[in-house]
């Protein structure tokens, strides 16, 4: 087996992009690594911080898009570089705020030997070792009918929030979402803190608990995704029709169509300390909201779209 590439995702959070390249050269063993991290348009002497600090380091390399490409073309872009100058074996697809904590590279070709995936996503554990991210879902079948109501539901919540804020509501809805109001403006709460959940059965559970056998089929979370030579035969990467949001629904949605291998694996974990570039651009509770719904009515409109193309 040869070489493992790391690709990295980084917009306007270097520090965090830094942490996660280091914790790969820190723990893993596999003598043919290469991490490319790719500043997404930061526009924040991001990309020059990137590559000064890892200006000795061979294994690493930083190239920057000169705007921000979005999460799907984002990632393209270090994901063809990787293809076109190390012909990896493996890509791992990582946010910037993943940190590695154990070797998995050769878990990564062990767990292809046995079970060959097109693409892998392993445990990730929050911060406080308490919420496990994968699966997201053990199955989940996508309708032209169920897209249609995503897409509405997604709107609607972005137009709830407009007037809360509009009309200054924000008081009221804190605690359901978990935050409090300090001074006018929003922070977070710990006692109202939601839970992460799974959808098991159709419906959804607590994510308390890691899942502890391999699981195939099912929708893996997009913060730190693994792909094999055999995604390659089919896709370039991720489709790059979205900006933000979905991606993996939509990747797990074409993986499926195509008779592709999707596989959960406990043997690989990985710590995501969660949206950190949407907490460092919006600080207001109801503006991170808008952002989030506004994105993802959007590229559930363009999932809709494919739907029907492949349909």
């Amino acid at each position: 087996m040869g070489n493992i590439s790391f690709v990295i995702l980084n917009y306007k959070a270097y520090e965090e992009a830094i942490a996660c390249a280091e914790s790969v050269l820190v723990t893993q063993a596999w003598e043919d690594i290469k991490i490319v991290i790719v500043d997404n348009g930061s526009k924040n002497g991001s990309a020059e911080q990137l590559q000064e600090h890892f200006n000795d380091e061979p294994r690493v390399h930083v190239i920057a898009a000169d705007e921000n490409l979005g999460f799907a073309k984002g990632n393209n872009l270090g994901i063809r570089y990787a293809r076109e100058q190390f012909d990896p074996d493996f890509i791992v697809a990582a946010n910037s705020d993943i940190l590695f904590e154990e070797e998995i590279c050769e878990r990564l070709a062990g767990i292809y030997d046995g079970r060959p995936y097109a693409i892998l996503g392993g445990d990730i554990v929050d911060a406080t070792r308490t919420q496990h991210f994968n699966p997201v879902a053990r199955e989940r079948r996508y309708t032209l009918n169920y897209m249609r109501k995503q897409v509405f539901v997604s709107w609607a919540k972005s137009v709830m929030f407009r007037l809360i804020k509009v009309f200054h509501l924000k008081g009221a809805v804190a605690g359901h979402y978990g935050v409090s109001v300090q001074d006018g403006g929003m922070g977070e709460g710990e006692e109202g803190k939601k839970a992460a959940t799974r959808e098991v059965d159709g419906k959804a559970v607590a994510a308390d608990n890691r899942v502890e056998e391999e699981m195939e089929g099912v929708l893996l979370h997009g913060c730190c995704l693994v792909f094999s030579r055999d995604f390659f035969a089919e896709f370039e990467g991720f489709w790059e029709g979205t900006f933000l949001y979905a991606e993996e629904e939509i990747l797990y949605y074409l993986a499926m169509k195509k008779g592709l291998r999707v596989l959960y694996s406990p043997k690989v974990t990985c710590m995501h300390k969660e949206a950190v570039t949407t907490n460092t651009l919006y600080r207001d509770f109801c503006d991170a909201k808008i952002f989030y719904f506004s994105n993802i009515t959007k590229s559930y409109r363009r999932f809709l779209k494919l739907m029907k193309e492949w349909e």
